[in-house]
């Protein structure tokens, strides 16, 4: 694994002209605007899409036949995937949190709290990203994802008019969803992190799952 580690920290690193854009993009956010929220999530994307490159150009150069001639499983392949993928973001996501703290000193929890609750549901959203990726390919794997991701903010926004004209629900799923918030919130901040931490893990596994199948099935 540390072979391939070398490899795509190699070709991010060539990648120097996402850095300048985001530290314009840093510079500007933090002149001009005062929240933090939109600075995080930012670096955090930038830094996944970063190594979602790194697929794309495995893809285009038609590295996997070379690379599974040498002493490389494709075991070893995914696993290095999600390893580069969630390292690299919680770099990106600590790197703006610090960034933020040092000016907002006063904020400091309140900025790490929200950093870290960013990172996990983006975290969830790369848990999501890479098996598509990995079936379909770079450009054909970001269209797909952004369809589903602009079906199910349509769903969300909608989902309160829909569901109780095609189930009779009468809002019953509303307040369902209104207790299940509720009941979470009420929730001591340890259990409530540590069942986030079980959803994480239990997602992680899935996904790992799913990659791993895919690229058992992939013929190169």
């Amino acid at each position: 694994m540390k072979g391939l580690l070398i490899k795509d920290y190699k070709l991010i690193m060539h990648n120097k002209k996402m850095f300048l854009i985001l530290m314009v993009i840093w510079f500007l956010a933090l002149q001009n605007y005062d929240g933090y929220s939109f600075l995080i999530g930012y670096s955090i994307m930038t830094f996944v899409l970063l190594v979602l490159n790194t697929l794309s150009l495995d893809e285009y150069y038609k590295s996997m036949p070379y690379l599974i001639t040498l002493p490389v499983k494709r075991t070893t392949y995914v696993s290095e995937k999600y390893v580069l993928m969630l390292g690299f973001s919680l770099f990106g996501a600590g790197l703006s949190i610090a960034l933020c703290i040092l000016l907002h000193r006063a904020q400091w929890l309140q900025i790490l709290a929200e950093g870290l609750t960013i990172y996990l549901v983006l975290a969830l959203l790369q848990l999501l990203m890479l098996p598509l990726q990995l079936k379909f390919g770079g450009d054909k794997g970001r269209i797909i994802l952004i369809g589903l991701l602009s079906c199910t903010t349509v769903l969300a926004i909608s989902i309160k008019n829909i569901l109780p004209g095609l189930f009779g629900i009468q809002g019953g799923f509303g307040a369902m969803a209104q207790n299940v918030a509720v009941w979470f919130m009420g929730l001591p901040a340890g259990q409530a992190v540590l069942l986030i931490l079980v959803i994480c893990a239990i997602c992680f596994t899935i996904s790992y799952c799913i990659s791993l199948h895919i690229m058992q099935k992939k013929e190169f």
